[in-house]
């Protein structure tokens, strides 16, 4: 009886252990998920405004291109902040799972 009750605890205890992997998974997952957006966003970037200089270097500068220009500018500070954000949020979130997930295996 006494094998009995430790095979089930050692079942229960792997058990737990295969799910706080599997989260873990999901989360480093996420994470690279968020890693691509991001590069993604940079070359798109890039490629605006590599073709901003090549038109302004063909057509000399124009004003409408300087003020386009300086929205490009805002609109970037304003997705950097909310990479941040999200990046802050993430970490704090698989913090929490780390923690939980250890909790919960105790």
């Amino acid at each position: 009886m006494e094998a009995n009750g430790n095979l089930k605890n050692t079942i229960d205890d792997l058990t737990q252990r295969l799910t706080d992997l599997e989260k873990s998974k999901k989360v480093e997952a996420t994470q690279v998920e968020v890693q691509k957006v991001q590069t993604e966003m940079l070359l798109k970037l890039r490629a605006i405004r590599e073709s901003m200089l090549n038109e302004n270097a063909s057509q000399g500068v124009l004003s409408s291109s300087m003020v386009e220009m300086e929205k490009l500018r805002d609109e970037n500070a304003k997705l950097k902040q909310k990479v941040t954000k999200h990046e802050y949020r993430i970490t704090h979130l698989v913090r929490n799972l780390l923690k939980q997930s250890t909790n919960e295996s105790k």
